[in-house]
């Protein structure tokens, strides 16, 4: 689970550690949520905090809130978005800001569920909704081992899954499990030695991201599934390497694509450029939801590039 959502949280602390894509002329504080809700996986974590003016350095411990009273509920099926079970959550002064459930509960896919909370000392009230993604599985078939850059390509088949009103969206993860200098692949060993060598870059490498795939830039086989080419720049370390995919909702998918943009994705001009999109209603941050799965594969070298 900590991998897994390793990408999202530093995608999400990038944009959310202040307002900066809100106008700064007169500051306004706002309060910062972060949750991921995964299929079949138990209630994550909930983040609270505030934002900090863009010329202050942001640390989460000191914007960290914690006299919130926070739940996320499991709502009916159909308009009425009647209220089916509350979760409660609490939180420990050892980890400021963060909120973890009072009760096991395994989240469901295809299910609507609501972030609700509220402050003992105001009227201010924080909300948001997400619909989770149906579970889909990795289907037998992937390589165990894949020369690097080989005329067989890494292809990945994933079973039907859904969405309401609208095509799957994906995102993929190479995970590396020795991610040292001398495994990384030609591509990233250039980006490390003109980086002047940064450890940091070697961690960042460690979880490597495709980026936004909709599932209608593929065909699908005839049982419903489909298969995916990996691309070869996806992979950054020789060796042993966990592949995730990850289906998204639409605020993790609203999130995403609207910081792109921000952070110089778009030939928009800087006037008409958008804020980021966060679908919550008394803050801003991510309140979203994925469906998962993992396969592992070993990429060797390939002797006709090394």
């Amino acid at each position: 689970m900590k991998n897994l959502l390793t990408l999202l949280l530093i995608t999400a602390a990038a944009a959310l550690v202040s307002c900066e894509t809100y106008p700064q002329d007169d500051y306004e504080e706002y309060y910062v949520v972060e949750a991921y809700l995964v299929a079949d996986r138990q209630l994550p974590h909930v983040r609270l905090s505030k934002t900090v003016p863009a010329d202050e350095v942001y640390d989460f411990s000191q914007a960290a809130i914690n006299n919130a009273n926070v739940a996320i509920q499991l709502l009916e099926s159909g308009p009425e978005s009647t209220v089916e079970q509350t979760y409660s959550y609490s939180f420990s002064m050892q980890n400021p800001g963060i909120y973890w459930a009072d009760v096991s509960h395994h989240v469901l896919p295809s299910r609507t569920y609501r972030l609700h909370i509220t402050f003992p000392d105001s009227d201010d009230e924080i909300t948001a909704t997400t619909i989770i993604p149906g579970g889909f599985d990795i289907l037998e078939g992937v390589r165990d081992t894949i020369v690097y850059q080989s005329s067989e390509q890494l292809e990945i088949t994933v079973s039907e899954s859904s969405y309401p009103g609208r095509q799957n969206i994906f995102i993929f993860n190479a995970l590396s499990d020795n991610p040292v200098a001398e495994n990384l692949t030609p591509v990233y060993f250039d980006f490390y030695e003109d980086g002047d060598e940064d450890p940091e870059d070697l961690e960042l490498f460690a979880n490597n991201s495709s980026g936004i795939i909709n599932e209608g830039n593929f065909e699908k086989n005839p049982d419903g599934s489909i298969t995916i080419d990996y691309p070869w720049i996806g992979i950054a370390y020789y060796g042993e390497n966990k592949i995730v995919a990850n289906t998204l909702d639409d605020n993790i998918y609203d999130f995403i694509r609207s910081q792109e943009v921000q952070l110089g994705g778009s030939t928009l001009s800087p006037g008409e450029i958008q804020n980021v999109i966060y679908n919550i209603e008394g803050g801003i941050g991510v309140f979203g939801a994925l469906a998962s799965d993992t396969v592992e594969t070993f990429v060797k070298r390939n002797p006709a590039i090394n």
